[in-house]
């Protein structure tokens, strides 16, 4: 049976690493194969320790998930510059690249769950049409990623009676969360739901935890309610084995339409055709101060496991 590495992006809050860990506990118990947990960064242990761990432990065939929410420089640089070194370093172990769990049913219906749940702690007589979900997204530098929030705000309103699903995102791009909050009282929600599109908790989300009670005191008369992160609700277990399924099978595939590396998209020119490289600060953490680079370049054909 193969060997998961599940990789979280990391976290200096010790909560959030706790319920990473957690949840690559129960993904082992509910596939029934072992699980390697590690972090991009801001937590050990690093990828490449990770990866020393399974080969250790006698793993032949590993697949490497990226617990990313959305396809973004993390997904489609640093981790699979650290995957083509480990298949040098390594060249009897099989290793496969499954993608992120994207845009899903799986996800969608989780994201409604988390903010049905918040709208069960409500103490004000609202209905449901005079209600805005707010779904806050981490922010990104990449457009295909921040687009996928977008998608996901629209799956959730479909059909379900809210009265908008706006998006907002913590860091990188706009809109702000403050500026989220502030758009769906002047769309005259007297309600407002907050749901995190994160898996776990952590610092931003205390942050926009922080930032829902400011608009609270800045707005008494609205009600604002927070939902809790996605977490290990079971279709997301179902999900990342879909995914591990997928890549297992050579079916992982990434959705190359909207890559600013191969299509040249405005604000982003700059970026086309650039080679695939990682840094030490990410990447390469755990090679005992060695520097290594690998480039491959994102116009060519994909390489193991359909990366970028």
């Amino acid at each position: 049976m193969p060997t998961v590495l599940l990789i979280a992006h990391g976290t200096r809050d010790a909560e959030g690493v706790a319920q990473f860990e957690a949840f690559a506990r129960a993904l082992s118990r509910y596939l029934d194969w072992p699980t390697v947990p590690c972090y991009l960064e801001l937590a050990d242990p690093p990828i490449i320790v990770g990866l020393r761990e399974a080969v250790a432990n006698g793993a032949t065939h590993i697949i490497a998930l990226p617990l990313f929410l959305g396809p973004a420089g993390h997904q489609k640089n640093d981790v699979p510059t650290i995957l083509n070194w480990a298949r040098r370093e390594w060249p009897h172990v099989r290793i496969d690249y499954a993608t992120p769990l994207g845009v899903h049913p799986f996800i969608v219906e989780t994201l409604d769950d988390r903010t049905q749940a918040a709208l069960a702690a409500s103490t004000r007589p609202i209905p449901l049409d005079e209600t805005a979900v707010l779904l806050v997204g981490r922010g990104s530098r990449d457009p295909d990623s921040n687009s996928n929030v977008f998608k996901l705000a629209r799956l959730l309103w479909e059909g379900r009676g809210y009265g908008w699903v706006e998006t907002a995102f913590y860091s990188l791009t706009a809109p702000t969360v403050p500026a989220g909050l502030e758009r769906c009282v002047r769309l005259g929600a007297r309600r407002i739901i907050v749901t995190p599109h994160f898996f776990f908790t952590g610092i931003i989300l205390k942050n926009i935890a922080r930032m829902v009670a400011d608009a609270a005191r800045a707005h008494p008369e609205h009600e604002f309610l927070m939902a809790e992160p996605l977490g290990a609700d079971e279709r997301i277990l179902a999900l990342v084995q879909q995914r591990l399924q997928e890549a297992m099978e050579g079916r992982a595939a990434m959705n190359c339409d909207l890559c600013k590396y191969r299509h040249r998209m405005p604000g982003f020119e700059h970026e086309h055709g650039l080679p695939q490289t990682s840094d030490h600060h990410h990447g390469l953490r755990g090679l005992d101060g060695h520097h290594h680079h690998h480039h491959h370049h994102h116009h060519h054909d994909h390489d193991h496991g359909h990366q970028h």
